[in-house]
């Protein structure tokens, strides 16, 4: 099965503390304009940036740079401070034994984008097999900025489907339903399976539409949700604490976290949509095309909302 690639929208924008209204990126009180400092952000982390604590590493590599504050490229993620064999899938031959000081780095698509004439600006995020360097970089950046503005905050709030009525997520039809509920306890899994260990099995329930038609829109399972008293779809007496809701944008199909645990809520699925290159990781151009797409609709909702 192809690693799953998934990817994540922002909205950074700026806010007087204690006052929750926007602060023009522009504003003379601030040490510099915000579409300056992600600029200056993007190209003073081109160097590897190291959290021994963490064991994590990471850099920009920008490819495109498309105005002010706007941005696309790779975050290049590493981990280290462990020892583990790499070994041939085919052969069985033992390649490397990888050292406790290597980094294991692996390419994620970024890009930042500030609409002209607007106080926000968006920032997307790519995710490998569910692994993301976001915190690393949100972190980084809202405390180099806080630093430069001690008076201001800088908000990297993550966008939901849900957050942007009227948009084509929004509104779209829903086409299939996943539940999902990891290490299923032994009473549940009794009912399917015999002589299943205690938390031996994952449980999906996969609901669909027949052809043509549609679950309702992605609006009504969000509500749906919402009237629960706990952020879980109970289904046949169990509740499921995960969900990935398939919903038609335009010609496209597209799978969306509706629930989740890590911040998998809100994850827009790429992995049956995007190139991978002969290095199994989804190419530039491919990613490109596809957060361009998202985030023109995002930004296109966002608009109607502020006029």
């Amino acid at each position: 099965m192809a690693s799953a690639i998934g990817i994540r929208i922002y909205r950074i924008s700026v806010h007087v503390r204690g006052d929750p209204a926007l602060v023009p990126f522009d504003d003379p009180n601030l040490s510099q304009p915000v579409q300056d400092f992600i600029s200056a952000f993007v190209a003073g982390h081109a160097s590897v940036v190291q959290n021994t604590e963490m064991e994590r590493s990471w850099y920009f590599e920008q490819k495109n740079a498309g105005g002010k504050g706007s941005s696309q490229g790779y975050v290049h993620y590493g981990t280290f401070g462990f020892e583990s064999n790499f070994i041939d899938t085919k052969t069985k031959k033992h390649n490397y034994r990888r050292q406790v000081t290597d980094i294991e780095e692996i390419p994620l698509f970024y890009e930042f984008w500030c609409p002209d004439g607007d106080d926000y600006c968006f920032a997307a995020f790519q995710s490998f097999q569910g692994r993301s360097c976001i915190g690393l970089v949100i972190s980084n950046m809202k405390e180099a900025f806080e630093t430069q503005n001690p008076s201001h905050f800088l908000i990297i709030k993550k966008l939901l489907p849900n957050d942007l009525k009227g948009s084509a997520y929004f509104s779209a039809p829903v086409r299939q339903l996943r539940l999902i509920k990891r290490k299923v306890s032994s009473d549940i899994a009794g009912q399917y399976f015999e002589h299943t260990e205690p938390d031996a099995i994952d449980l999906e329930f996969i609901i669909s539409a027949r052809r043509r038609k549609s679950l309702g829109d992605l609006n009504s399972l969000f509500n749906t949700i919402k009237s629960s008293e706990k952020s879980v779809i109970t289904h046949a007496g169990i509740d499921f604490p995960e969900a990935i809701a398939e919903i038609r944008v335009g010609n496209r199909s597209r799978r969306v976290g509706v629930l989740g645990f890590n911040g998998d809520a809100g994850v827009i699925d790429l992995t049956d949509v995007i190139v991978r290159g002969t290095d199994g990781h989804p190419t530039f151009e491919s990613l490109k095309k596809e957060s361009d797409a998202i985030l023109s609709d995002f930004h296109e909702t966002m608009t109607g909302i502020t006029e």
